[in-house]
């Protein structure tokens, strides 16, 4: 199943479809936010779902972060929403340091728990997704996002 397909279940598929058609790069960041953020919480979806989290880095953990905050500090989000916001990502930042962990050796092999590596259902995702179509909607004009130079993803 292929990013458009997962969007086609999604009542905010036609607008991150706009967003990934029109203001996400081939490769390399977005410059502005809209497009920033749907390219890293797809980035985050693909090395979950596609890869286990084998690849986790300092990249991820810092797309978890950035989302986090970017979309946490919107005033168009109310308290719970933010909350809710703010956990997805956490959560989806634990599966990935346990798995940078489990890659590096830090938790013993025999200790590893499998159901810990990567979060793998749409759910969370899609949470983060609609977020980004409805701050899209809110703003429908691209919001500037200057580049962050360490980031390589």
């Amino acid at each position: 199943m292929g990013f458009f397909d997962k969007l086609r279940k999604r009542k905010s598929t036609d607008v991150c479809r706009y967003i990934w058609k029109n203001y996400v790069p081939k490769s390399g960041q977005a410059d502005n936010l809209q497009g920033e953020l749907l390219r890293e919480i797809e980035g985050l979806r693909w090395e979950a779902q596609e890869n286990g989290n084998i690849n986790w880095d300092e990249d991820f953990a810092y797309f978890c972060d950035f989302i986090s905050a970017a979309l946490a500090g919107q005033p168009i989000f109310s308290d719970g929403e933010k909350e809710e916001i703010r956990f997805v990502m956490g959560r989806i930042k634990e599966y990935g340091t346990y798995a940078r962990k489990a890659n590096d050796g830090e938790i013993p092999y025999d200790d590893i728990d499998m159901e810990k590596i990567a979060y793998v259902e749409d759910d969370l995702y899609d949470i983060i997704c609609d977020k980004i179509a409805r701050l899209h909607i809110e703003y429908p004009e691209p919001i500037p996002y200057e580049k962050n130079k360490s980031v390589c993803r």
